[in-house]
């Protein structure tokens, strides 16, 4: 909303080990991708095993585009991008000249997915200077079989919890 003011601050956030069974990982599942709410269950299922895990958003805001890293011990591991468009983009926008391989649209066309990805647009007009259409990306950086039907079961609530925090109309 114009006259709105979002200060901009770096979210990093590092939970370290804990004693835990082969099965699990090493260190406390968030419940959250910095700061935006995610079922911890799918989230853990999709984060590398490691000793550290640390949640870094640099230092834009969400209003300027976002991009939030899940590091296990120092690599990327899970990925959230909240990128900016002008009115009139399009989620097919996003893949030209791309050469994106095997994606799967759902929801009416409003969500593609890949191997290691799912992305989606939402209109949220008079939010940011940057554009009135948000991208909204979460990955799997080291993807395997399970990513995308688990990135697939994560997303909606990433999704729907980025643009309630940005204050998009729905």
């Amino acid at each position: 909303m114009p006259g709105r003011l979002l200060v901009a601050s770096t979210f990093t956030v590092v939970l370290t080990a804990c004693g835990t069974s082969d099965d699990e990982l090493s260190y406390p599942v968030p419940d959250n991708i910095c700061g935006i709410s995610v079922d911890p269950d799918i989230l853990g299922r999709l984060l590398h095993d490691g000793d550290e895990l640390e949640q870094d958003t640099g230092h834009f805001s969400l209003t300027e585009g976002q991009i939030c890293h899940m590091y296990v011990d120092g690599n990327d591991s899970v990925q959230g991008i909240g990128d900016w468009h002008e009115s009139g983009y399009e989620l097919s926008d996003h893949f030209v000249g791309l050469g994106r391989k095997h994606l799967r649209y759902s929801k009416g066309g409003t969500v593609a997915s890949w191997r290691s990805g799912v992305i989606t647009a939402i209109p949220c007009p008079g939010v940011s200077e940057k554009g009135d259409v948000l991208t909204v990306e979460v990955s799997d950086i080291r993807s395997d079989e399970n990513s995308r039907e688990l990135l697939e079961e994560l997303a909606p609530g990433y999704f729907d919890g980025y643009a309630k925090r940005l204050g998009c109309p729905t």
